[in-house]
């Protein structure tokens, strides 16, 4: 069952939406939110799987709110639902999965939750090991990452890739999975080798473990990775630097 959030300053419209999304097998509306901060608070708490968001909302706006949310999960599934069509460029700035206007067409709001379904795969990793810095080696081959008075040496072609989970940055690697409190700005600055690519505001992959892309919603491609069940996310623009980068037809 996919758990969905909306997130609608209008009560009306909240109805509305609710009443088409609990008809569509799978999906379950888990939680109303009246302005931005009310959601990001419940995407923590709740973790959904998809969603709807206006753009206009008091205390914060749907983009800064979806901003937020990205770096608890950038795999949340993003609707935004607007009375306006004037924020569709800074709409997929943050990744949106799709843009709906208002008034909504019912059938659009189903076509797209039968596309997230069709997408939506579940994934479970094990192991973690909370962490406090990294470092690269001298030889650049070995990520060392330090958290008291334990060190841990993962190599760098072990890693798969890094993203965002939980506003934390999450290392998963062939042997498991490492959290990390860097940025992955400054995670990619210290992978600054060849194998090494950021492929989305949420994600850095290494090359090596690519295995196949896939379209994901507008703009945007899922990759597949070998030694893992996870997946990233690629937006056009980087799948072409991607392709150039790599010499890929």
């Amino acid at each position: 069952m996919l758990k969905v959030i909306i997130a609608e300053d209008d009560p009306a419209m909240r109805i509305v939406l609710k009443r088409v999304l609990n008809e569509i097998p799978g999906l379950e509306v888990t939680g109303e939110a009246e302005n931005g901060r009310q959601l990001v608070g419940m995407v923590e708490e709740t973790k959904p799987d998809i969603v709807f968001v206006d753009v206009d909302m008091p205390e914060m706006n749907g983009i800064e709110a979806s901003k937020e949310i990205f770096d608890i999960n950038p795999k949340i599934f993003i609707i935004f639902a607007t009375a306006f069509d004037n924020y569709t460029h800074e709409a997929f700035q943050v990744y949106a999965f799709d843009y709906l206007v208002k008034p909504f067409k019912l059938n659009r709001i189903r076509q797209t939750m039968e596309r997230i379904k069709a997408l939506k795969a579940g994934n479970e990793t094990n192991g973690s090991l909370e962490s406090v810095t990294t470092r690269i080696s001298q030889d650049n081959k070995k990520l060392v990452i330090s958290s008291n008075d334990t060190t841990t040496f993962v190599n760098t072609q072990d890693i798969i890739l890094i993203t965002r989970e939980e506003r934390k940055t999450v290392i998963y690697t062939t042997q498991g999975t490492v959290k990390v409190s860097e940025t992955l700005n400054q995670l990619e600055q210290q992978l600054n080798t060849g194998n090494f690519f950021r492929c989305h505001k949420g994600y850095i992959i290494n090359a090596d473990m690519v295995k196949q892309m896939l379209p994901y919603g507008n703009k945007t491609y899922m990759v597949n990775l070998v030694n893992t069940k996870e997946t990233a996310l690629m937006t056009h623009e980087k799948a072409r630097e991607y392709r150039i980068r790599y010499g890929l037809p």
